[in-house]
């Protein structure tokens, strides 16, 4: 009866896996359909932060990947639409903010920007929530053409 208990839970288990693996990739299908038909999927980033507590340092996800001069990429981020916070996403180039999702002294936000390579090199990828909420969210990086 034991092996049955144990057999079954490893099954559901895997079950529970393979069903969140299958919605993480429906998620990345749906954020790369609104890069648009001229992008090419380059990579994804999937991202889970907890809410700040108190007055500590509002979570972030910091992911670094390395970008080709002359290239022309599209980065597009879409929030999960139960997340309590909304995601945006900041690019670095070392220590240079190039662009963002998010206008802290306007409040504006849109889903994506491009970015006209002029180096190839290390560009750092932040993804924090607004007011430091909880937040799920999916950032794609898309090829669109060479300059």
């Amino acid at each position: 009866m034991k092996n049955i208990t144990f057999f079954l839970a490893i099954i559901f288990l895997a079950l529970g896996s393979t069903v969140k693996a299958q919605t993480e990739a429906q998620k990345v299908e749906m954020c790369s359909k609104i890069a648009g038909q001229e992008a090419t999927y380059v990579k994804d980033i999937i991202v889970d932060l907890p809410a700040a507590q108190g007055n500590e340092k509002i979570p972030s996800s910091k992911t670094t990947l390395i970008l080709r001069k002359d290239n022309k990429y599209r980065i597009t981020i879409c929030t999960d639409d139960d997340s309590p916070g909304r995601g945006y996403v900041q690019l670095f180039d070392n220590e240079t903010m190039m662009a963002s999702t998010y206008n802290v002294s306007t409040g504006k936000e849109i889903k994506g920007f491009d970015l006209d390579c002029q180096k190839t090199g290390a560009y750092h990828f932040i993804v924090q929530f607004l007011e430091g909420k909880a937040g799920k969210a999916v950032i794609i990086i898309s090829f669109l053409k060479k300059l």
